[in-house]
């Protein structure tokens, strides 16, 4: 069997479905998406080949044709997916391992203990861990202020003793 076969069994319907044209994967995904409007039932009538069940639950607002159409329109998304993810898996895992990869953060302990340190770069500070945070984080244009107050401080303080 190649093609969906439809069925209608007492307010449900039922829709058989060939495993060599649609993946498990994609039947199951297309079935959890009607899991909050229907009852699903899935069942094995051959080997490769799968039985869903849909009745609309008790709200009334989905006729049972109108789910059969809905979920064969899902299982066909949900199919569209599954090529795409197959097409594109190797770019997916490469994409995932360098943000992992990233997501490890600057040099560990091990790192740092290889490190050479000699007389030359003993004092250097490449991650400011020396640094006070007011001056790590202060504002730029606070700092720019600071650095033109200190001089005229001084000087009017030099004025004040010799007045006094």
């Amino acid at each position: 069997m190649s093609e969906i076969a439809v069925g209608n069994a007492g307010g449900a319907i039922r829709i058989e479905l060939d495993e060599s044209l649609y993946p498990k994967q994609a039947i199951y995904g297309a079935a959890y998406v009607f899991i909050d409007r229907c009852y699903v039932k899935l069942e094995r009538i051959a080997d490769k080949q799968v039985a869903v069940l849909l009745s609309p639950k008790d709200d009334g607002e989905l006729s049972a044709e109108a789910a059969g159409g809905e979920f064969q329109n899902e299982l066909l998304s949900q199919a569209w997916r599954r090529m795409i993810l197959d097409d594109n898996r190797q770019l997916i895992e490469q994409v995932t391992t360098q943000a992992l990869a990233g997501a490890a953060g600057p040099a560990g302990l091990d790192d740092l203990l290889d490190m050479e340190i000699g007389d030359e770069t003993a004092f250097e500070d490449p991650l400011g861990i020396a640094m006070s945070w007011e001056d790590k984080y202060k504002p730029k244009a606070e700092a720019a202020t600071d650095a033109t107050d200190e001089p005229s401080a001084s000087t009017s303080g030099a004025g004040e003793e010799a007045q006094g």
